[in-house]
């Protein structure tokens, strides 16, 4: 007897590929509320018949807009990626305190978004930009020279106007779990190829990104 996708404690569930991908921020999100959750993690190719065939019917049930990443808090059906950070940043307080800084947070989500879509275009082949080592190299060496300096020096701008210790706020607010993990994401590239930080250049991200796992 196979459980429901929507009947399985603990009551807060997050589906996703098994892979690190949309759902570490999301990890990282309940992890810091620490929020009792379980992490269903489907296998690209073992388990699309339980993914395609089985848990995304029973969800469309309950939102049309079903996919993965996915969370069911409760009741609640959430999906698509930037939803669902908000969701979980409006259960915590983490949505600002003001409509200015709820426009921030916004515009931030988005704009690191962007910078994660270039990571995409780099490492999955499908979309048939890396299709060689020569390529996946070259690539990889542009993004880290060239468009993580154009997007870091708007996130160092963004901190300088703002005065505090993370994006928004001296508390960690929704943006700042994405912004960190991209920035990660690019920090390991830059080891995998030889390359030097991006961030040797911007030193109130590179504080950020510094401070950021020092918290408890």
């Amino acid at each position: 007897f196979a459980a429901s996708v929507l009947a399985m404690a603990p009551v807060v569930k997050l589906g996703y590929w098994k892979m690190r991908g949309l759902a570490s921020v999301v990890r990282m999100m309940l992890e810091y509320a620490e929020v009792e959750y379980e992490d269903k993690m489907y296998d690209p190719i073992k388990d699309r018949e339980e993914w395609f065939d089985k848990d995304k019917p029973e969800l469309l049930a309950k939102n049309p807009l079903a996919n993965l990443p996915y969370l069911v808090d409760g009741e609640t059906v959430v999906c698509q990626t930037n939803a669902i950070f908000l969701h979980l940043g409006e259960k915590f307080g983490w949505n600002g305190n003001s409509v200015p800084e709820t426009l921030l947070i916004l515009q931030l989500l988005d704009e690191i978004y962007d910078l994660r879509n270039e990571m995409i275009q780099l490492v999955y082949s499908f979309k048939k930009v890396s299709r060689t080592e020569d390529e996946y190299l070259a690539n990889a060496n542009e993004q880290i020279s060239k468009s993580c300096p154009g997007y870091y020096a708007k996130f160092e701008k963004v901190l300088e106007r703002g005065g505090k210790k993370y994006f928004v706020a001296d508390t960690l607010m929704t943006p700042d779990f994405h912004i960190w993990e991209i920035i990660d994401q690019y920090e390991a590239l830059a080891r995998k190829i030889s390359k030097e930080s991006s961030l040797k250049d911007f030193p109130r991200l590179e504080a950020f990104y510094k401070a950021f796992p020092e918290e408890p």
